[in-house]
């Protein structure tokens, strides 16, 4: 009995079986998708893909807050990404096959064809468009989007591990999920089929991440990679001490400029949002010498020597 179907092996006639349709608060309905083997709920592992992060939502009305991923299927030759992509792709053809047999339990209407359905049809494969003709380019590699559950300003049910298989998520130091999974990280993952959701017309399918690997993406920086020798470190330590014993007291020169108030040093547009002020960095003044200054005619900078 398998309670957790491998995607590179799953097989849409044998793996998964419907629930009854159910209404929801919202007044659509949810059909549950369930594991065959157990009647639980659908779990499916992936092999290991590329994400481009962990993706932040939040409701303009209610400020909800929602989070999910894109698992990114290669574009090269990969045998195990290969075998799932085309088990996601039979997956949502039989679905939408299923649609058009139960239209009138679960989208309420007495007959469909597939042209209907495909207009309805919230696609769980998202594949990137032509730029030129604005369609979806089937012919590159889509992404699979994935739900990571979050309300009470909490995440739920779900896990990361590292390669070594330690739970590094959740854990007691406040850490986001985000942390972990960045921009060009790898994952492989196990995620739980949410079933099909039935709103405003449409419909589709829902996963939600379960758990996962994290193999964070290889990057030269936040590391030193120089390595001094032995000669080198005592030659820079000695240096540095030469520096300090050098160091004098820098007597400093006040100097104050007074410049008129005038309209055209104002912006004609003010702004809407301000750019925080930088941090002003200490400057060792110089005397000035005195400058004759010639007449200006709205405005003069007047230098007082100290």
């Amino acid at each position: 009995m398998a309670t957790i179907v491998s995607g590179t092996a799953f097989n849409v006639n044998t793996d998964y079986v419907y629930t009854k349709p159910k209404l929801n608060a919202n007044n659509g309905k949810s059909i549950g998708i369930l594991n065959k083997h157990n009647m639980k709920s659908l779990y499916v592992s992936t092999p290991l893909m590329l994400t481009w992060g962990v993706n932040e939502w939040s409701d303009d009305k209610t400020g909800k807050k929602s989070f999910d991923l894109a698992l990114q299927f290669p574009s090269e030759e990969n045998s195990e990404c290969s075998a799932f992509l085309k088990n996601m792709q039979e997956l949502e053809m039989r679905i939408k096959s299923d649609v058009i047999t139960n239209c009138k339990e679960w989208l309420g209407k007495p007959k469909m064809s597939s042209d209907a359905v495909d207009a309805l049809w919230s696609p769980m494969l998202k594949y990137p468009k032509d730029k030129a003709s604005d369609e979806f380019d089937y012919s590159r590699a889509p992404t699979l989007k994935v739900k990571i559950q979050y309300w009470e300003n909490t995440f739920k049910n779900v896990e990361l591990y590292n390669e070594s298989g330690t739970l590094v998520f959740p854990n007691d130091d406040n850490s986001s999920i985000s942390d972990f999974i960045v921009k060009g990280s790898s994952v492989a993952t196990i995620i739980q089929c949410g079933g099909i959701w039935v709103a405003n017309g449409k419909f589709g399918v829902t996963w939600k991440l379960f758990q996962a690997v994290v193999k964070p993406r290889t990057t030269l920086s936040g590391k030193c990679h120089i390595v001094l020798s032995e000669k080198d470190k005592e030659k820079l330590v000695a240096h540095v001490d030469d520096d300090d014993d050098d160091d004098e007291p820098v007597k400093m020169v006040s100097s104050v400029t007074e410049v008129p108030d005038s309209d055209d040093d104002e912006p004609k547009d003010e702004p809407k949002e301000q750019p925080s002020e930088e941090p002003k960095e200490e400057v060792k003044e110089e005397v000035v010498k005195q400058v004759e200054v010639e007449d200006a005619p709205k405005k003069k900078r007047i230098v007082k020597k100290n």
